[in-house]
């Protein structure tokens, strides 16, 4: 195994780096059977642990984390997979702040002056800044810290070392298949599509790969609707929007997760058609179990974050660069598989 290292072990044995890592070290709490594992591979391997003996006695790593949300569930999403690679890698000295902004609340030289503080870190994690409103500060703050990553949804002119986050045309291209199959045997197909905020490259993208799917499978996109990520507005536009498409919707596809507003009036109208949903909060499990959504689209923002976390902190230790965007598991949930997440 060429470049061997604490992560490449634990890899092959199916451990924490945390647990490999204390099997090197006499006083760790592991089992004598677990140790015993740990040594052999390392001994196959060639591997000295000096390296990594060594990066305990070094500086702490110091990991910024920047999100700017308008949704709180994202917030706690983001949380949890923070705390979940944190909990994993606190073994290697690493540390982290939390910066969280509310997306519309300040003006960009606020967004500029809290980003510039983390200019001297050993590495940033931003998310929620795809907009190119965003791109320049981006940029500013790439020309003092290269080790910049995005996460769930990429701001493709700015600067950056990696991003991690879900693929919005696998999702997009599950969402038809699964309306198509709902409709195979109907001779209308007619489907209604909003997106979230299309001043994001992710939802630019998952309309028009759906968009391409439909097409592929036969199905008519009726109107794209940008429902801007704003509960409000979509609540205001959703009579309008139906009232124009009245009893020609045969199915709905919402690339948002802030679709509780469609759930409410799909519920109270008594409109019953296939409709795909987005993320997996308990809001959205209810009206699964409820059978308002026929099925949901689990992006796995924890994942994301995680995985944004524990990769920075790889390459901050040994050098190895990950690919420039890392990809989740996309799942699609039903009522028969919703508990599982």
């Amino acid at each position: 195994m060429p470049n061997t290292t604490i992560y490449t072990l634990a890899k092959e044995l199916n451990m924490t780096p945390t647990m490999v890592s204390r099997a090197f070290n006499p006083d760790a709490t592991i089992s004598e059977e677990k140790r015993a594992i740990v040594l052999a591979a390392a001994k196959k391997h060639n591997f000295s642990p000096n390296r990594f003996a060594s990066r305990l006695s070094m500086k702490t790593v110091k990991i910024a984390i920047f999100i700017n949300s308008n949704f709180s569930v994202n917030e706690e999403n983001m949380l949890w997979g923070i705390e979940t690679a944190y909990r994993e890698l606190k073994d290697y000295k690493v540390t982290y702040d939390i910066k969280i902004m509310h997306a519309g609340d300040s003006d960009l030289e606020t967004y500029r002056r809290e980003l510039s503080k983390y200019k001297k870190y050993d590495g940033i994690i931003i998310s929620g800044m795809s907009s190119d409103k965003y791109t320049e500060i981006i940029n500013e703050l790439y020309v003092e810290n290269q080790n910049i990553v995005q996460v769930q949804a990429i701001n493709e002119n700015s600067n950056f070392l990696f991003a991690s986050k879900h693929n919005e045309k696998t999702a997009s291209n599950l969402a038809a298949d699964f309306l198509f199959n709902c409709l195979r045997r109907q001779e209308t197909k007619n489907i209604l599509l909003f997106t979230g905020d299309t001043e994001s490259a992710l939802h630019t993208s998952a309309k028009q790969a759906f968009e391409s799917a439909c097409e592929n499978y036969g199905l008519t996109v009726l109107e794209s609707v940008d429902m801007k990520d704003n509960e409000r507005y979509f609540e205001k536009i959703l009579p309008d929007v139906f009232e124009k498409h009245h009893g020609n919707v045969d199915g709905i596809y919402i690339t948002s997760g802030f679709s509780a507003p469609l759930c409410r009036y799909l519920e109270e109208n008594r409109i019953d058609v296939p409709f795909v949903a987005f993320d997996t909060y308990e809001e959205i499990k209810k009206y699964i179990e409820r059978g308002i959504i026929s099925a949901t689209i689990n992006q796995n923002v924890p994942q994301q974050m995680s995985s944004a976390f524990e990769l920075l902190v790889k390459y901050l230790i040994t050098g190895e660069k990950p690919e420039k965007t890392v990809y989740t598991d996309i799942q699609i949930l039903f009522k028969s598989n919703i508990h599982q997440v």
